[in-house]
């Protein structure tokens, strides 16, 4: 009987833990968006596992941007290269404070939100600011 008990809770725990190794976010379409934007035009690379996530209309673009890499006509950054460029980023923005004067927005809140679309998000919102922030201290010292 013992043993039942254990074989049954040995098999709950297995469907559980591949109930989880498939799930799927779905995300807002404007976060979708915002990733394809900031790996195609700006080199971003995720440090979370995309493949768990619905890319719903945009599946085709990131599809193109990925055999495009693999034939050689894009390339993408080493994990080694992200890392630098996000820690260059994050020592930015901790750089740059906020002008007399301006608001700091506070980021999206969407209830109910699926906690790795929140983390997507976030860390696609950084990324660009970062980007953007040292494009524009680059300008500022070069001019």
């Amino acid at each position: 009987m013992r043993n039942a008990r254990i074989l049954v809770l040995a098999l709950v725990c297995t469907l559980l833990i591949a109930a989880q190794e498939d799930m799927t976010h779905v995300c807002d379409s404007t976060t979708i968006l915002l990733l394809y934007i900031a790996e195609h035009e700006f080199g971003y690379t995720p440090m979370m596992d995309l493949s768990t996530f619905d890319l719903g209309q945009y599946q085709p673009l990131f599809d193109m941007q990925m055999a495009m890499v693999e034939s050689g006509e894009a390339e993408m950054m080493s994990e080694e290269e992200a890392a630098e460029v996000v820690a260059t980023q994050e020592a930015v923005m901790e750089e740059m404070a906020p002008m007399e004067g301006m608001t700091m927005l506070a980021p999206a809140t969407i209830p109910d939100e699926d906690p790795a679309c929140t983390e997507l998000r976030t860390s696609v919102e950084n990324f660009l600011y970062g980007h953007f922030s040292m494009e524009m201290m680059a300008m500022e010292e070069g001019g």
